[in-house]
Parts: structure tokens; sequence; C-alpha cells
């Protein structure tokens, strides 16, 4: 009985051993993997942040964020993108509530740490009611921010 103990005890810590070994390559080669996936998917150019306010200020971002504006007030959106830049598009469409596009525009994504921004304002004013910005990647719908004018 004696022997059986003595021969199992290290049998049993080399399986112990060898599964644990097994168990950290197949985590480590999982982690690599992780990481190969996760680097494809940041250089794709995608959009971060949509943000909408009164006043756009240094690198086109917003410094009087709000959804509620004045009929004579001029409506700023800043687009924050992450990755590859080359060739990218934003595109922003306004629309009133009752669906017609009030003004549609471009821009050229912008380099690393810096915005793009659009804005919305009429000679005579928006009308009262309720708005919507639609901003396009591409040709592809990735935002949207409503906001309200108010008297």
């Amino acid at each position: 009985m004696a022997y059986i103990t003595q021969v199992a005890a290290p049998l049993t810590i080399v399986a112990t051993l060898t599964a644990a070994c097994s168990s950290s390559e197949e985590s480590r080669l999982a982690a690599e993997k992780n990481a190969v996936t996760d680097s494809a998917v940041s250089t794709e150019l995608r959009v971060s942040s949509v943000m909408i306010g009164r006043q756009i200020g240094p690198g086109n971002r917003i410094t009087e964020p709000t959804f509620q504006f004045a009929p004579q007030n001029t409506v700023h959106v800043s687009v924050a993108t992450e990755g590859a830049v080359e060739g990218g598009t934003l595109t922003a469409a306004w629309r009133s509530q009752s669906g017609e596009i009030l003004q549609k525009s471009s821009e050229p994504v912008r380099p690393a740490g810096e915005n793009t921004g659009f804005h919305l304002s009429q000679p005579k004013g928006l009308k009262p009611g309720t708005y919507k910005v639609i901003v396009f990647l591409g040709g592809d719908s990735v935002e949207t921010r409503v906001f309200a004018v108010r008297k």
C-alpha cells in the first residue's frame, strides 16, 4: 500500500503540472490571437463620438454642449474618429421635423487628435421644433443626434 502511495503522489504532481503548462500555453496563444484581432480592428476607421452644441473650439471640439437651441443659434456637430484616416469622408445631413433635408455637407476625416466639424444655421433662423443630424462615414449612417429649437 505504501508503494502505491509513493508512486501515485509523484504521478499526480506530474499530471497536474502538465495540465497547468498546457493550459498556460493555450492562454498565451489565445492572448496573442486577441492582440492580433484587436490591432486589426483598431486600424479600421470608425466614429468614436458625436457631440452637438452652440460653440466649437480648437480641434473642432464642442465647447458649449447642448441639445436645445434658439432660432438664431448656429448648431455645431463635432465628430471624433479612430483608426486609419486615409481617404475617409464624413457627411452630415441635417433634417427638419418633417424629414426635409435642410443641408448636407461632406468633409475629409481630420488627422488624429482633431475632430471633424459641421454646422447648421439659417439666415432667417430655424423654426421652433425638433431636428436631427445624421452622420455618415463613407456611405453608411453611423450616428444620429436629435435637437430642439425653442423660442
